[in-house]
């Protein structure tokens, strides 16, 4: 189990050094060009016809504001890098827990595997189908009336004679005569997490065959 990250977000002080160096070198050069230019506008310039003062300081205003703008951007440069840092630390905290996430196929080993269905409204009968790779429903599993909320669930292979292998979950509720689908939701074993720079996400790598999901997803972790 491991955190992974980009580079850039590993040591942040020497980074943020060269942020700022940046910036003042970028806003330096271009005022060090305006005083070339001016100094030579002003030894070259025609006595009859002096340049005007307030150009100069009109552009000097500007220079500074110029100036200001690159320091405000290198300072929220710095600020998105202090913000992945915690990111990273905040959920380096979450490996080796379990995380509770929408999910309607999973893989089957000999452990028990945990989950829960989420019904807007109550229902007079609730079922979870299984189904093999194949797409036929090998078990059901009856959960009876229910009030509106979260239902637990759990799958026992062993219990319900399921060899190891890949299944797809359906929770089906029926209200009067009429049937539908819920959402559900399968519990996993964190076993990494990493952030993905581009996007500004962090992402986690789950057990029970759940692939890699945005952190963002998870509904509960225990």
């Amino acid at each position: 189990m491991s955190v992974q990250a980009l580079s850039n977000t590993q040591d942040s002080n020497p980074q943020n050094s060269d942020i700022m160096n940046s910036a003042g070198s970028n806003a330096g050069t271009i005022k060090n060009d305006f005083m070339t230019l001016m100094l030579a506008s002003i030894q070259n310039q025609d006595p009859t016809s002096p340049i005007d003062s307030n150009e100069f300081v009109t552009q000097m205003a500007q220079i500074s504001q110029v100036e200001s703008l690159e320091h405000m951007r290198a300072n929220q440069a710095m600020s998105m890098i202090m913000m992945e840092n915690l990111g990273i630390v905040q959920s380096a905290q979450l490996i080796g827990k379990s995380a509770m996430v929408p999910a309607s196929e999973f893989t089957l080993g000999e452990e028990t595997i945990e989950g829960k269905v989420y019904l807007e409204s109550a229902a007079q009968e609730l079922e979870i189908e299984i189904k093999d790779d194949n797409g036929e429903v090998v078990d059901t599993i009856v959960l009876g009336p229910q009030e509106s909320g979260d239902i637990a669930f759990s799958i026992n292979p062993e219990e319900l004679g399921l060899p190891a292998g890949d299944y797809e979950i359906s929770a089906k509720v029926t209200s009067g005569e009429e049937t539908t689908t819920a959402d559900t939701f399968i519990k996993a074993p964190i076993e990494k997490v990493h952030f993905v720079s581009a996007s500004g996400v962090m992402m986690a790598e789950l057990g029970n065959g759940l692939g890699t999901i945005s952190v963002l997803e998870i509904s509960e972790v225990s």
